[in-house]
């Protein structure tokens, strides 16, 4: 596994644990929880449509697999 790849898994169980903090936190302090659920949502559907996008490229498969750097 590259060095880059191992990175980037931290940085995102990191974010991950962040994000839930701040949603307990949230949670138990008595605000309103919708703003943050439409939020989520939104992310949620822009994070899936890059991945989706990613994966199904041709192109982007093509120079990963073929091409080094």
């Amino acid at each position: 596994m590259k060095l880059d790849t191992i990175a980037l898994i931290i940085v995102g169980l990191l974010a991950a644990g962040y994000a839930l903090a701040m949603m307990v936190g949230i949670v138990t302090s008595g605000a309103p929880i919708w703003p943050f659920a439409i939020a989520g949502a939104i992310f949620a559907y822009l994070l899936y449509k890059v991945v989706s996008e990613r994966v199904n490229n041709e192109e982007d498969n093509y120079y990963e697999k073929n091409i080094e750097e």
